[in-house]
């Protein structure tokens, strides 16, 4: 029984990271809405220009999500050449969404995705503090889910790399 259990916990987990965008895979553009201007645009093109970009999916009740952002508002404030946007995965209340970025302290942009099929490109799949790292092209540089220290750390890195080339 241990075995099975085992190996269907395994197979799964493959599944799972098959599942997810990895290093090479490309973004794909879609329409979002940032909740504090009320603007809908593509999340591609409105950080195209920036030469490094971060996007964090998450959930609006979820604290560890809050926490990632924080550590990404740190990281935008050392490095003003990075774009960094979030994205609120089940929740479109704009004012909601607006307050607890306020009370975290998040002044770059907070979303929500204005095309229902956004996932099917972005393979989130519901799950929070997916956070994706994209340069040049579009093309994901590194990907982690959540932004524990050794995460936190190591995207410090590849920033702090990619702008000084």
């Amino acid at each position: 029984m241990k075995k099975i259990a085992l190996l269907l916990l395994t197979v799964s987990l493959a599944g799972l990271s098959q599942a997810a965008l990895k290093p090479g895979d490309n973004l794909t553009p879609y329409t979002i809405h940032n909740v504090s201007t009320g603007k809908e645009y593509c999340q591609v093109c409105a950080y195209g220009a920036k030469p490094a970009k971060v996007v964090a999916f998450g959930k609006l009740n979820d604290a560890a999500f809050w926490a990632d952002l924080q550590k990404l508002q740190t990281l935008q404030a050392a490095n003003p050449k990075l774009g960094v946007f979030a994205q609120v995965i089940d929740s479109k209340d704009a004012d909601a969404i607006k307050a607890e970025a306020a009370k975290n302290g998040i002044s770059f942009p907070v979303v929500v995705a204005v095309e229902k099929d956004w996932d099917k490109a972005y393979k989130v799949k519901g799950v929070s503090r997916t956070i994706y790292y994209a340069q040049q092209k579009n093309n994901i540089v590194w990907t982690a889910t959540g932004l524990d220290e050794k995460s936190a750390a190591q995207l410090q890195d590849q920033v702090k790399k990619d702008l000084a080339s």
